[in-house]
């Protein structure tokens, strides 16, 4: 058996901590959850796991350990994607000798230069945009337009992929089944040929359209969205079935967790209470949005419990690293937002190596997260809703007020919290991206350290702009 440890990073597509039982949820919508539930019990679970505001951002954060806002990857919008120059875990996972495969949803470019396999995976099987793309087949005025429908891609080398057949609703209502297939499959063979894995296993739900499969319809007692839930709940479990049958459960690092809060905007009827205990979701600034749900397991390794310390997405690069015993792989010729968290998620200290983390909506610095204190300079309700700049920053107490729906109604209104933490860490925040950055729509063959007269791009009137308007 491989020295290293595999990884399963199971990823979900739309999730609150509403939706599971070991959370304090899934019952609520009318779903069960007794795998993840059973799942959390071996593992740590983290209740102040943070991303970003939606899901191209947080999947290029995830890859790179940078914010969005600093590798371009600031929307879902197509020519919004990482750059051949940006560094991934899978590329340094690789150089270590591990097989990684990503299934399901990329969503961080669609392009030469920008495929999974331009970025450290051996093989890729998904899709590069998103699940609503599958709508489009049945649309009679998109079937009008002469447009290309999307299509299911596959890939195994750099700069090459091919399509499959055509992303429609029934190819979305099943895909999760060929996803089982495929990451059953690349775990076997891994252990065959006594090499380490990195399987990016990325689940197609909650995204809309909500379809559960045949054998879920009707499954639950809360409609589509509950079925969902519980198809998660069972696929899941089949991915730790074979990581057991295949003896390899004390060698494998799993991790289950979410790309963003429930979508409270597209999705109707009975898909409001999915924050649980926090306010909002999918894009919007609340932190039933950006706080979503976080489960490590290692045995013997990552010390079982809950907790509330802070972790942001980004810390899973160095983390990773950190995990298989290669520090030397944390790149540091680049700025990584990410923070090593492996002494806290083995349980080695009690406490997050991380106190705050910066919130962006597209290129706009939205707010600020310090302990438990939320600085907001901008709201955002849902996905159609427009950015509201706010006349006076908003300072949530979150311990006193998690709805956050009074600003400033305490005995004190912690404006301490505006001048002498929101400021100066803002401020740093804004220089450093002046010297590292990567622009939003950059072509893949961008390189930030080119030279000076490359580095006059858009972001930087934005900077300007920001430091203007304050």
């Amino acid at each position: 058996m491989t020295d290293r440890p595999n990884i399963l990073f199971f990823h979900l597509d739309n999730v609150s901590q509403g939706d599971f039982g070991c959370y304090g949820g899934g019952f609520p919508i009318g779903a069960k959850t007794p795998n993840i539930d059973r799942f959390a019990t071996e593992s740590k679970m983290l209740t102040n796991y943070n991303v970003e505001a939606q899901c191209t951002p947080t999947r290029s954060a995830l890859m790179t350990g940078r914010h969005s806002v600093r590798t371009g990857c600031i929307s879902v919008v197509r020519g919004s994607g990482i750059v051949e120059w940006e560094i991934t875990i899978a590329d340094q996972l690789k150089k270590l000798g591990y097989r990684n495969a990503i299934l399901g949803k990329w969503h961080v470019g669609n392009e030469p230069g920008r495929f999974p396999t331009d970025h450290g995976f051996d093989y890729w099987y998904g899709i590069g945009g998103t699940w609503d793309e599958s709508i489009w087949p049945s649309d009679k005025w998109f079937q009008e337009s002469g447009l290309e429908p999307r299509h299911v891609q596959e890939s195994t080398e750099p700069r090459k992929v091919e399509l499959l057949e055509v992303l429609d609703m029934e190819v979305r209502k099943n895909i999760d089944l060929t996803f089982l297939e495929k990451g059953k499959q690349w775990m076997k063979d891994s252990v065959e040929a006594d090499e380490p894995f990195f399987l990016y296993f990325n689940h197609s739900n909650v995204h809309f359209p909500t379809l559960p499969r045949d054998e879920y319809i009707g499954s639950s007692n809360g409609g589509p969205v509950a079925d969902c839930i519980q198809m998660v709940d069972g696929d899941f479990q089949q991915l730790l079935d074979t990581i057991d049958e295949l003896g390899i459960k004390e060698n494998t690092i799993v991790i289950f967790a979410a790309d963003n809060g429930r979508d409270t905007t597209f999705h109707a009827p009975g898909n409001q209470n999915a924050p649980g205990n926090f306010k909002g979701g999918y894009f919007s600034s609340g932190e039933g949005n950006n706080r979503t749900v976080c489960i490590a397991r290692w045995p013997g390794k990552v010390e079982p419990g809950a907790s509330d310390g802070m972790m942001h997405v980004t810390d899973w690069f160095p983390t990773l690293m950190s995990l298989v015993d290669n520090e030397e792989s944390i790149p540091t010729d680049r700025v990584l937002d990410g923070i090593d968290q492996s002494a806290f998620v083995r349980g080695d200290q009690e406490d997050s190596n991380r106190e705050y983390f910066h919130m962006f909506f597209d290129k706009v610095h939205v707010g600020l997260r310090w302990r438990n204190f939320k600085v907001l300079t901008h709201l955002v309700e849902n996905g159609a809703a427009p950015i509201q700049k706010l006349a006076t920053p908003h300072i949530y107490n979150l311990t006193v007020n998690p709805d956050e729906n009074t600003a400033y109604d305490y005995p004190t209104v912690h404006s301490w919290m505006l001048y002498d933490v929101y400021g100066p860490l803002t401020h740093e925040l804004m220089a450093s991206l002046a010297e590292d950055s990567v622009p939003s729509g950059a072509p893949a063959d961008y390189d930030p350290t080119a030279g000076d007269d490359e580095k006059d791009h858009p972001l930087l009137e934005k900077l300007g702009e920001f430091f203007h308007a304050r």
